[in-house]
């Protein structure tokens, strides 16, 4: 009977410390805990990269549409570039496809 005295005199304090426990593991390992923190840090760091990539590639697009301005059009390129995706040429020419890729 005095042992179980004591276990209800000193329930608060197990309250407090299941309490603390409780909270101090959502600290660490919550949607919003320390971990979840460091990858965010990471998150960001990758979405930097992709956001550079992006950036390159839009202003290589950006480019190649200047490019294709009448008042800057390079019309030899317009040329080569129609024939190429025409797959035509003039009589008597003779077409020499070169591969691309190194």
């Amino acid at each position: 009977m005095e042992r179980l005295k004591k276990i209800r005199n000193k329930w608060p304090f197990f309250a407090l410390i299941t309490l603390y426990i409780y909270l101090a593991f959502h600290a660490f390992s919550g949607s919003q805990g320390l971990m979840r923190w460091v990858d965010y840090e990471n998150d960001i760091e990758r979405n930097k990269i992709k956001l550079e990539a992006v950036t390159a590639r839009r202003e290589a697009l950006e480019a190649h549409a200047d490019s294709l301005k009448a008042s800057q059009l390079d019309l030899d390129m317009l040329d080569r570039k129609s024939r190429e995706m025409l797959f035509v040429s003039r009589p008597n020419e003779k077409t020499i496809w070169l591969d691309p890729t190194p």
